[in-house]
């Protein structure tokens, strides 16, 4: 599937593992923009607000955090579609993201099918 326009932002901390996904992801066509931590997400975000993409952020951020950033998101930017990469099972925030379709979670490790498959299930809800 090859989606030009459609741009999928990574907040993580890890090098690596930004690098990893977006390898992945452009193997299915798909751009990818990275950010080390929240805050230089939202200082690159408010600048340019693009349009058909998506967040993948995780969880365990230097900083401001991961939730909290979804948060930010979800409460000014509501059709911004976050997918959370979470260690741990967290409850409240599988149950807020059961009620939206522009918020997931993912726990790690995991597959990269299933990654791809929530990334894909994000791009039709953007």
């Amino acid at each position: 599937m090859k989606s030009e326009e459609f741009v999928v932002h990574v907040v993580d901390p890890d090098q690596a593992i930004a690098e990893g996904l977006a390898t992945l992801l452009n193997t299915y066509g798909i751009e990818v923009c990275s950010y080390p931590d929240a805050e230089t997400f939202l200082d690159t975000w408010s600048r340019l607000r693009p349009g058909h993409c998506c967040l993948l952020v995780e969880a365990e951020l230097p900083g401001l955090s991961g939730p909290a950033l979804v948060q930010i998101l979800l409460d000014e930017f509501a059709d911004l579609p976050v997918l959370l990469l979470i260690n741990t099972s967290s409850p409240q925030l599988i149950e807020t993201a059961r009620r939206s379709s522009r918020f997931g979670v993912i726990e790690k490790p995991f597959l990269n099918g299933t990654l791809i498959e929530h990334v894909l299930r994000l791009q039709q809800a953007a």
